[in-house]
């Protein structure tokens, strides 16, 4: 393993900060700490059994969709306060950024330099960050989509 499972236990402060900046209520912050913890190892186990990253980011936020759903019908509050904090850490951050340095060294390159190489770094980084989020989005949502409804 290249990375001890340490750093899985960070994603409960990051998702209990974004928690308290949207305001959740302060009985429900342990959950978005346990959900958070929960996805990253999820995608940490995908990628230790040699998985892609897309995969266990789906994995890890479809775990987090349905928890936060059966969770929330449990205590009668929306399970989007569970999910989205607890999802957030999980944006791809690092791709985002080698992406927008990758075309920002194409912008500063002169006009004789070939910029095929920051090219193709930007489109690979890029393409891979959307696939991510788009992994957080899905994996969010279909719990709301193929759980059925709660009554009121």
């Amino acid at each position: 393993m290249s990375t001890p499972w340490i750093i899985e236990l960070m994603a409960a402060p990051a998702a209990l900060g974004f928690a308290l900046l949207f305001n959740v209520p302060p009985r429900a912050l342990w959950m978005c700490g346990i959900l958070a913890i929960s996805g990253h190892a999820v995608r940490k186990l995908v990628l230790t059994m040699d998985g892609d990253m897309v995969f266990g980011t789906l994995l890890a936020a479809l775990l987090i969709g349905i928890v936060a759903e059966l969770w929330a019908d449990r205590h009668n509050q929306p399970g989007v306060i569970y999910a989205i904090s607890a999802a957030i850490p999980m944006i791809p951050g690092k791709s985002m950024y080698q992406s927008v340095q990758a075309l920002l060294g194409i912008a500063t390159m002169g006009t004789e330099a070939d910029g095929t190489a920051l090219l193709i770094t930007a489109g690979v980084h890029g393409v891979k960050a959307i696939m991510i989020v788009l992994a957080l989005a899905f994996g969010i949502a279909a719990p709301l989509l193929l759980l059925p409804k709660r009554s009121k």
